[in-house]
């Protein structure tokens, strides 16, 4: 049999190198070598601190008992977990869906073009985009094959990474036998809220200003733009910005007491996410107030050296290189703004936060009522339809990443809690139908990529680059291909001028 360490010892080493081999490969390729070196020599000092506290102190406050992964049980969640990659499109062996187009052109520059790539075509710009699950692909991609080669090694470090988060998971949710193991994979995959009954109600609730019924993904209504995605989706979507953000939230989860660590555990997620990296701030620096609250924690533990260095170095070299994307002038759709819900519009957002979450979250509050992120994460869910940000509404789709997560874990261990009550045995089972509602959607998009597995659906060169997005004055391009992947006129601007490797 396979045994999970509930120390987390192995596994944490495992994320970590996994979190921060990109980490090394972004400052080296991008940053001129005393920077790269300066900045190296503080992560990995940080990594090592925290690696070295992990094993002194023995345990993360998890109980001690051991959980046993049999081989077969392994076996057929990497299976499972393969299978589902492969018929979503991941690496190309199905249709992709909309956004691997620019994954794939991202990718296929990185491969091809020297690193920092630089576009000429209208006038100097720079690739400026969350680049860390690219970057081991488009590596061994320049060393062997191509982008061909890139997209297989996209494909394997993709889903090597759910492998380690489902072990993870089986872990801090106490998934200690087959049943709750193989409930746990389904529920990784398929986890969403009810989206189809969210869509039913607010058809009869607001008539036809609604106008998302049977959409796999979306609440929409007039100008309002909701979207918390289901895990199906984000694999099919958006998988390269998902699998870090999954790791960093199971490791803050689990050494949340570790505040002097937060800024080796959290900031690597930047190179992965920017929303997603600004939601797992907030959350720790909520824990981090709620600790200093409660004494548990020290001030001088936030303004730890393990802190400090690695923000200074590595963290001011992600500030200067995102911030030149930040100060290209952009149209009010890609502007941070609050979304305002009048009379008319507040039924919406009432029956979306109660059926898409509040339910899962009332249901589980017996379980966690002691665990503070309960409350840090709800608030979350409950303010981020307040907010909008890109064409698609991203900060609500892609801030909602972390909390969601956080919720799915704490619905696994109310299921799977040995407590017995009647109220605890109702609220397990409104959970469960709502979790098997809410699937409904993502086995159906499964389903659709299926079928659509047909000559001429490949997708994995149709841009084959992302030079072509780079005229402001083609009108004809969406606004979210011209303004979110890069840095115009460079010149004078920090990243450009002292700190990218080459010009």
């Amino acid at each position: 049999m396979m045994k999970i360490d509930t120390r987390g010892r192995w596994l944490t080493v495992t994320a970590l190198v996994y979190i921060y081999i990109p980490v090394l490969l972004f400052l080296w390729g991008f940053t001129k070598w005393y920077i790269a070196f300066i900045s190296s020599v503080a992560v990995i000092w940080g990594v090592y601190l925290l690696l070295s506290d992990i094993i002194k102190n023995h345990t993360t406050g998890e109980k001690d008992e051991p959980i046993y992964l049999s081989l077969p049980m392994f076996v057929l969640a990497a299976v499972v977990i393969t299978g589902l990659c492969m018929v979503l499109g991941v690496g190309g062996f199905f249709p992709q869906a909309g956004d691997w187009y620019k994954h794939n052109a991202v990718l296929s520059d990185l491969i091809n073009f020297s690193w920092p790539v630089y576009y000429d075509d209208f006038g100097r710009c720079m690739l400026t985009y969350y680049l860390g699950q690219y970057l081991i692909p488009a590596v061994i991609g320049k060393l062997f094959g191509g982008f061909s080669t890139g997209s297989i090694v996209m494909f394997v470090t993709s889903v090597l990474g759910l492998w380690l988060i489902y072990i993870m998971l089986v872990k801090i949710t106490r998934a200690d036998n087959v049943i709750k193991q193989v409930a746990l994979l389904l529920i990784m995959l398929l986890f969403c809220g009810p989206l189809n009954l969210t869509q039913s109600v607010l058809t009869q609730v607001c008539g036809d200003k609604f106008y998302s019924m049977g959409s796999y993904h979306w609440v929409l209504m007039d100008n309002i733009l909701l979207q918390y995605r289901s895990n199906t989706i984000m694999i099919r979507w958006i998988l390269p910005q998902i699998v870090v953000p999954w790791l960093t939230v199971i490791m803050l989860l689990e050494y949340r007491k570790k505040v002097n660590f937060y800024v080796i555990l959290l900031l690597p997620t930047l190179l992965f996410g920017s929303f997603s990296f600004a939601a797992l701030v907030v959350l720790g620096i909520m824990e981090a107030i709620y600790l200093l609250i409660g004494r548990e924690a020290k001030i001088t533990d936030v303004f730890s050296l393990t802190n400090i260095l690695p923000a200074l170095s590595f963290g001011s070299v992600l500030f200067m290189y995102f911030l030149g994307n930040m100060q290209v002038d952009k149209p009010v759709s890609s502007s941070f703004r609050f979304q305002i819900y009048g009379p008319d519009e507040l039924p919406l957002y009432i029956v979306f936060c109660l059926l898409m979450f509040g339910v899962y979250f009332a249901c589980c509050y017996s379980v966690n009522k002691s665990d503070e992120q309960w409350y840090f994460n709800l608030l979350i869910l409950l303010l981020l339809p307040w907010t909008k940000m890109g064409l698609c509404n991203d900060v609500v789709m892609s801030g909602s990443i972390p909390s969601l997560f956080i919720l799915m874990i704490m619905i696994c261990r109310t299921l799977f809690t040995q407590k017995e009550s009647t109220a605890l045995g109702i609220a397990k089972g409104i959970m469960i139908v709502f979790l098997l509602i809410g699937c409904i959607y993502p086995v159906k998009e499964i389903g659709d990529n299926i079928r659509d597995n047909r000559p001429g659906m490949e997708t994995a060169d149709y841009y084959a680059t992302m030079r072509w997005f780079t005229d402001r004055s083609d009108t004809n391009i969406s606004e979210d291909l011209v303004y979110n992947y890069y840095t115009y006129d460079p010149e004078g601007k920090i990243f450009y001028e002292y700190i990218a490797r080459k010009k």
